[in-house]
């Protein structure tokens, strides 16, 4: 699951082409293949456009929280009067301007660093994690092969395990930290700042 966010043009309603190109990789993200090397490589876009994993969320949702410019109806609330629903988090800015959106994403990146910084620096904290272990071998399992039920339910097991991560910068993007979650937050900071008459959009 991931957030696919882009600025899009206040008129014509379309992704926003920027004045340069960028490569601001997300989630998912546009490539070039090198048939020689059998590689791939970021492709340059213009597209106002960031993928950005779900795995960042909890950052988000509690840099969000309670702040009224942040509020939002998630997809099954039953009224949009029905204000105990509203839910928080980077869909906040769905529908507001780049204009209106720079000052909140540099609350948001504010209000992490200064949960999980001190004096500075980026600090560990715990957390519980699941882990699939085969009920043979006691290996573990790759996540994928539950999701796609590739596993029968009675070969595998589902234990928690409390782990401590650094919240600093990790080269796996996918890793939730709190400063692999702020990158992205500076990147559609950047294309708001290019485009700020354009309008937020994301699913």
């Amino acid at each position: 699951m991931s957030y696919d966010i882009k600025l899009l043009d206040p008129v014509s309603r379309k992704t926003i082409m920027l004045p340069i190109k960028h490569v601001m990789i997300g989630g998912t993200y546009r490539a070039d293949y090198d048939e020689r090397t059998g590689t791939f490589s970021p492709s340059p876009i213009q597209d106002a456009w960031l993928n950005i994993t779900y795995n960042y969320s909890r950052y988000y949702d509690e840099a969000t929280d309670g702040d009224s410019r942040f509020a939002n109806k998630p997809y099954y609330a039953n009224s949009e009067k029905d204000v105990d629903q509203d839910e928080y988090g980077i869909c906040g800015i769905y529908g507001k301007s780049g204009a209106e959106s720079i000052p909140m994403l540099k609350d948001m990146i504010s209000r992490i660093e200064s949960r999980y910084k001190v004096n500075g620096k980026w600090i560990s904290t715990e957390r519980t994690i699941r882990k699939y272990l085969d009920l043979e071998t006691g290996k573990e399992l790759d996540i994928l092969d539950i999701l796609t039920n590739k596993r029968a339910v009675d070969t595998y097991k589902c234990e928690e395990h409390t782990v401590t991560v650094w919240e600093g910068p990790n080269d796996n993007y996918w890793e939730a930290t709190a400063a692999n979650a702020i990158s992205p937050l500076w990147k559609l900071i950047a294309m708001a700042e290019l485009r700020p008459d354009g309008i937020w959009e994301g699913d």
